[in-house]
């Protein structure tokens, strides 16, 4: 049985560990080390070893996962490289550390994988882009990589090129979304709704919304078209939308993010 360790289980690491110790009991064996061990605790119920350090951890686990902040990541590899080889894989999740610096961090010890995930991941719903372009990685290490990913949501291969597209669009997405979400609460307190009251509706409108998006092939505005009536009140409400330039203002905030995402790469 293969294993799979994370090395740095804070929310994100903690969540892909607890997510794939649920999915994939009696398939993987699994083990975690993190430098606040109490965090761990939760995980031994679902059969996680808890390891004493990041160098018992490699030893013992066939994928690496670096959950650890990008600061981190130089010395944690550095620590860990006397236990990799070519028969372990390192995938990385911190932002912003590029393929070719993993590679030359862990001296080409081991196949690297980029993931970079977003935070829907911490109940299940993540969306995770995979950079798979490490030539010394085998099919094998491409095809375990999609699978262990896509059990915690949607997974995508992408080229490097496109990770900071990717970060600005879907990795910073849940705060456009949480920012609508407020919104509209915001709208439904004013209307007369009690706090927790509409936090249910908004967030059951979302969820039900993206699920329709999901379920039907028609594009995204005639699904909006079928909300609303000739002369009704959605079609006011989705003209007041227009006026104020809603669709401009989310394009807008993508490409700012993905502007300064490309910023901090130099």
């Amino acid at each position: 049985m293969r294993t799979v360790g994370v090395i740095g289980c804070g929310n994100m690491g903690g969540a892909i560990l607890c997510g794939l110790a649920d999915a994939l009991a009696g398939k993987y064996a699994f083990c975690g080390h993190t430098r606040t061990p109490s965090r761990l605790a939760p995980l031994t119920d679902k059969g996680v070893v808890v390891m004493p350090d990041a160098k018992a951890l490699t030893r013992e686990a066939d994928v690496v996962l670096l959950g650890v902040k990008p600061y981190q990541v130089a010395a944690v590899v550095e620590e860990i490289r006397p236990c990799l080889d070519r028969k372990k894989l390192l995938v990385s999740i911190a932002a912003g550390i590029s393929l070719k610096r993993l590679r030359a961090l862990a001296q080409d010890a081991c196949p690297v994988i980029r993931c970079m995930p977003n935070t829907p991941a911490l109940v299940g719903k993540g969306v995770f882009a995979l950079c798979l372009e490490d030539e010394t990685l085998t099919q094998a290490g491409r095809d375990e990589a999609l699978f262990l990913f896509g059990t915690l949501g949607l997974t995508l291969p992408l080229p490097e090129a496109q990770f900071t597209a990717f970060s600005a669009l879907i990795g910073a997405g849940p705060a456009y979304v949480f920012a609508m979400m407020q919104g509209l609460a915001q709208a439904g307190v004013t209307l007369g709704f009690g706090h927790q009251q509409v936090r249910e509706l908004v967030t059951a409108l979302f969820a039900g919304s993206a699920g329709l998006a999901e379920a039907r092939p028609e594009h995204l505005t005639q699904l909006r078209d079928a909300v609303c009536s000739p002369a009704g009140l959605t079609i006011a409400g989705v003209n007041a939308l227009d006026r104020a330039g809603l669709t401009g203002l989310l394009v807008d905030a993508v490409l700012a993010a993905d502007a300064r995402g490309r910023e901090m790469e130099e």
